[in-house]
């Protein structure tokens, strides 16, 4: 008989730990609530405007090698604003990305002012598929 009462007992401490451990189990699986404040499109930001409207390209070729681009020429319509900066990328024909060049001025640049942009390494021009250029207000 004394031993059916430790078992009983036994149940009873075995079954208060599972309680136990099943009121430890949903704490830590309590989640937190999260408030989010999302914003409509278009607020908090302003129109994103170019400071030029067209320009022309003319690719700089490696003197002793022309199937190769050191850089190329760019100019634009109007005035392109000291503390701007000017990039031009060359992908090919996966969207991938060849080359980078950028140039900042430190002074205005009048339109139509033939400006000199150098890649860092030359690429192939059979590569070629897009070139991108983007000005960047200060």
């Amino acid at each position: 008989m004394k031993e059916m009462k430790l078992l009983g007992r036994d149940k009873r401490v075995l079954a208060m730990l599972s309680a136990f451990a099943f009121l430890l189990v949903n704490a830590a699986l309590a989640v937190p609530v999260i408030n989010l404040n999302v914003q409509n499109i278009g607020e908090g930001s302003a129109p994103v405007t170019s400071p030029v409207d067209n320009g022309n390209i003319k690719f700089l070729l490696n003197s002793t090698n022309p199937d190769y681009i050191t850089g190329v020429e760019v100019s634009f319509d109007k005035d392109v604003s000291a503390g701007s900066t000017i990039y031009v990328k060359l992908y090919d024909s996966s969207s991938n990305l060849l080359a980078v060049g950028s140039y900042t001025p430190s002074v205005d640049l009048p339109m139509n002012t033939a400006l000199p942009i150098n890649f860092p390494t030359q690429v192939q021009i059979s590569q070629v598929e897009n070139v991108a250029v983007v000005v960047q207000g200060p």
